[in-house]
Protein backbone atom coordinates (compact mmCIF):
# COMPACT_ATOMS: atom_id res chain seq x y z
CA UNK A 1 0.00 0.00 0.00
CA UNK A 2 1.76 3.13 -0.94
CA UNK A 3 1.60 6.67 0.74
CA UNK A 4 -1.23 8.04 -0.95
CA UNK A 5 -3.58 5.54 1.08
CA UNK A 6 -3.49 8.44 3.75
CA UNK A 7 -4.98 11.27 1.47
CA UNK A 8 -8.39 11.85 1.23
CA UNK A 9 -10.76 11.94 -2.05
CA UNK A 10 -10.63 14.98 -2.30
CA UNK A 11 -6.69 15.47 -1.72
CA UNK A 12 -6.72 12.69 -4.87
CA UNK A 13 -9.15 14.03 -7.14
CA UNK A 14 -7.00 17.41 -7.03
CA UNK A 15 -3.92 15.17 -7.99
CA UNK A 16 -6.07 12.90 -10.59
CA UNK A 17 -7.24 16.10 -12.37
CA UNK A 18 -3.22 17.05 -12.97
CA UNK A 19 -3.03 13.27 -14.30
CA UNK A 20 -1.52 11.42 -11.37
CA UNK A 21 -2.02 7.90 -11.73
CA UNK A 22 -1.24 6.73 -8.48
CA UNK A 23 -3.86 8.92 -7.36
CA UNK A 24 -6.33 7.09 -9.84
CA UNK A 25 -4.68 3.55 -8.58
CA UNK A 26 -5.46 4.88 -5.02
CA UNK A 27 -9.04 5.58 -5.78
CA UNK A 28 -9.99 2.77 -8.13
CA UNK A 29 -8.20 0.54 -5.16
CA UNK A 30 -10.88 2.08 -2.74
CA UNK A 31 -13.76 1.90 -4.45
CA UNK A 32 -13.51 -0.88 -7.29
CA UNK A 33 -14.89 -3.95 -5.27
CA UNK A 34 -17.77 -1.46 -4.02
CA UNK A 35 -18.49 -0.60 -7.26
CA UNK A 36 -18.38 -3.96 -8.23
CA UNK A 37 -20.82 -5.08 -6.00
CA UNK A 38 -23.18 -2.38 -6.82
CA UNK A 39 -22.76 -3.55 -10.64
CA UNK A 40 -23.47 -7.10 -9.72
CA UNK A 41 -27.27 -6.09 -8.09
CA UNK A 42 -27.82 -5.09 -11.46
CA UNK A 43 -25.92 -7.92 -13.72
CA UNK A 44 -26.04 -10.86 -12.31
CA UNK A 45 -23.47 -12.05 -15.19
CA UNK A 46 -20.08 -11.28 -13.54
CA UNK A 47 -18.60 -10.19 -17.08
CA UNK A 48 -21.38 -7.69 -17.34
CA UNK A 49 -21.05 -6.34 -13.61
CA UNK A 50 -16.65 -6.04 -14.13
CA UNK A 51 -17.15 -4.57 -17.83
CA UNK A 52 -19.71 -1.94 -16.38
CA UNK A 53 -16.72 -1.13 -13.35
CA UNK A 54 -14.22 -1.23 -16.44
CA UNK A 55 -16.56 1.32 -18.31
CA UNK A 56 -16.73 4.01 -15.72
CA UNK A 57 -13.54 4.09 -14.43
CA UNK A 58 -12.14 4.36 -17.68
CA UNK A 59 -14.48 7.35 -18.39
CA UNK A 60 -13.05 9.18 -15.46
CA UNK A 61 -9.68 8.83 -16.13
CA UNK A 62 -10.45 9.95 -19.70
CA UNK A 63 -12.58 13.20 -18.00
CA UNK A 64 -10.15 13.18 -15.03
CA UNK A 65 -9.94 16.87 -16.07
CA UNK A 66 -13.45 18.07 -15.85
CA UNK A 67 -13.85 16.47 -12.34
CA UNK A 68 -14.94 18.23 -9.49
CA UNK A 69 -12.91 18.46 -6.67
CA UNK A 70 -15.05 19.72 -4.42
CA UNK A 71 -17.52 17.18 -4.70
CA UNK A 72 -18.57 13.63 -3.66
CA UNK A 73 -16.51 11.03 -5.43
CA UNK A 74 -18.21 8.51 -4.15
CA UNK A 75 -21.53 9.72 -5.28
CA UNK A 76 -19.91 10.67 -8.94
CA UNK A 77 -18.84 7.20 -9.29
CA UNK A 78 -22.09 5.46 -8.07
CA UNK A 79 -24.16 8.10 -10.47
CA UNK A 80 -21.97 7.45 -13.24
CA UNK A 81 -21.97 3.47 -12.62
CA UNK A 82 -26.34 3.94 -12.78
CA UNK A 83 -26.02 5.83 -15.82
CA UNK A 84 -24.10 3.36 -17.55
CA UNK A 85 -26.48 0.59 -16.52
CA UNK A 86 -29.45 2.56 -17.69
CA UNK A 87 -27.78 2.90 -21.31
CA UNK A 88 -27.36 -0.58 -21.30
CA UNK A 89 -30.96 -1.04 -20.76
CA UNK A 90 -32.03 1.17 -23.14
CA UNK A 91 -29.79 -0.20 -25.78
CA UNK A 92 -30.81 -3.57 -25.18
CA UNK A 93 -34.32 -2.75 -25.23
CA UNK A 94 -33.43 -1.72 -29.05
CA UNK A 95 -32.17 -4.48 -29.80
CA UNK A 96 -34.57 -7.59 -28.35
CA UNK A 97 -37.51 -8.62 -30.15
CA UNK A 98 -41.17 -8.26 -29.09
CA UNK A 99 -41.10 -11.49 -26.89
CA UNK A 100 -38.07 -10.18 -24.64
CA UNK A 101 -40.15 -6.81 -24.11
CA UNK A 102 -41.86 -8.30 -21.13
CA UNK A 103 -38.63 -9.51 -19.76
CA UNK A 104 -36.86 -6.15 -20.54
CA UNK A 105 -39.98 -4.42 -18.12
CA UNK A 106 -39.64 -6.72 -15.66
CA UNK A 107 -36.07 -5.73 -15.44
CA UNK A 108 -36.21 -2.37 -15.55
CA UNK A 109 -38.56 -2.56 -12.69
CA UNK A 110 -36.22 -4.60 -10.37
CA UNK A 111 -33.70 -2.02 -11.48
CA UNK A 112 -35.39 1.08 -10.15
CA UNK A 113 -36.54 -1.02 -7.39
CA UNK A 114 -32.84 -1.37 -6.54
CA UNK A 115 -32.00 2.15 -7.01
CA UNK A 116 -35.08 3.02 -4.70
CA UNK A 117 -33.64 0.86 -1.89
CA UNK A 118 -30.36 2.22 -2.19
CA UNK A 119 -31.47 5.30 -2.13
CA UNK A 120 -33.52 4.69 1.33
CA UNK A 121 -30.81 3.04 2.87
CA UNK A 122 -28.34 5.90 2.07
CA UNK A 123 -30.82 8.06 3.51
CA UNK A 124 -31.34 5.84 6.49
CA UNK A 125 -28.06 5.55 7.35
CA UNK A 126 -27.25 9.07 6.79
CA UNK A 127 -29.76 10.27 9.53
CA UNK A 128 -28.83 8.03 12.18
CA UNK A 129 -25.10 9.33 11.79
CA UNK A 130 -26.22 13.14 11.82
CA UNK A 131 -28.37 11.87 15.10
CA UNK A 132 -24.80 10.96 16.56
CA UNK A 133 -23.33 13.35 19.53
CA UNK A 134 -21.69 16.19 17.76
CA UNK A 135 -17.83 15.34 17.93
CA UNK A 136 -18.73 11.73 16.54
CA UNK A 137 -20.84 12.87 13.86
CA UNK A 138 -17.76 14.70 12.73
CA UNK A 139 -15.30 12.22 13.48
CA UNK A 140 -16.92 9.26 11.68
CA UNK A 141 -18.00 11.87 8.66
CA UNK A 142 -14.41 12.97 8.34
CA UNK A 143 -13.35 9.24 9.20
CA UNK A 144 -15.36 6.98 6.99
CA UNK A 145 -17.38 9.09 4.10
CA UNK A 146 -13.85 11.82 3.68
CA UNK A 147 -11.42 9.19 4.32
CA UNK A 148 -9.00 10.67 7.02
CA UNK A 149 -7.40 8.32 9.30
CA UNK A 150 -7.33 8.96 12.80
CA UNK A 151 -4.01 11.28 12.89
CA UNK A 152 -5.49 13.64 10.25
CA UNK A 153 -8.26 14.11 11.90
CA UNK A 154 -6.54 14.45 15.66
CA UNK A 155 -4.71 17.52 13.99
CA UNK A 156 -7.38 18.65 12.11
CA UNK A 157 -9.61 18.99 15.62
CA UNK A 158 -6.68 19.63 17.78
CA UNK A 159 -7.40 16.12 19.99
CA UNK A 160 -5.64 13.20 20.58
CA UNK A 161 -5.32 10.11 18.26
CA UNK A 162 -6.76 8.12 20.96
CA UNK A 163 -9.24 9.95 21.78
CA UNK A 164 -10.37 10.30 17.97
CA UNK A 165 -10.40 6.20 17.51
CA UNK A 166 -12.19 6.17 20.05
CA UNK A 167 -15.37 8.37 18.76
CA UNK A 168 -14.57 6.61 15.83
CA UNK A 169 -15.87 2.92 18.22
CA UNK A 170 -18.37 4.26 19.83
CA UNK A 171 -20.05 6.21 16.61
CA UNK A 172 -19.41 2.62 14.86
CA UNK A 173 -21.10 0.98 17.53
CA UNK A 174 -24.10 3.02 17.73
CA UNK A 175 -24.58 3.03 14.10
CA UNK A 176 -24.44 -0.90 13.87
CA UNK A 177 -27.01 -1.40 16.60
CA UNK A 178 -29.62 0.94 15.11
CA UNK A 179 -29.46 -0.12 11.55
CA UNK A 180 -29.68 -3.74 13.14
CA UNK A 181 -33.36 -3.11 13.95
CA UNK A 182 -33.94 -2.69 10.47
CA UNK A 183 -34.77 -5.74 8.71
CA UNK A 184 -33.21 -4.01 5.04
CA UNK A 185 -29.78 -3.65 7.20
CA UNK A 186 -28.56 -7.64 5.27
CA UNK A 187 -29.18 -5.66 1.80
CA UNK A 188 -26.61 -3.03 2.36
CA UNK A 189 -24.00 -6.36 2.44
CA UNK A 190 -25.68 -6.61 -1.51
CA UNK A 191 -25.14 -2.44 -2.40
CA UNK A 192 -21.85 -2.49 -0.66
CA UNK A 193 -23.36 0.89 1.19
CA UNK A 194 -21.53 0.28 4.54
CA UNK A 195 -20.23 4.31 5.02
CA UNK A 196 -17.68 1.93 6.86
CA UNK A 197 -20.00 0.81 9.37
CA UNK A 198 -19.79 -2.95 8.63
CA UNK A 199 -17.00 -5.15 9.12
Amino acid sequence: MGVLHKHTDTELLVCLRQGDGAAFDELYRRYAKKLMAFSRTFFFDQHLAEEAVQVVFVRIWERRHKLDASKSFKSYLFQAAKHYMYNHVRNRKKECCLDEAAGQVELAGQQRETELAYQELEDLAMELINNLPKVQQEVFKLNKLDGMNSEQIALQMNLSKRTIEHHIYLATKTLKKSLLQYPSFQVMFVLGINFGIIG
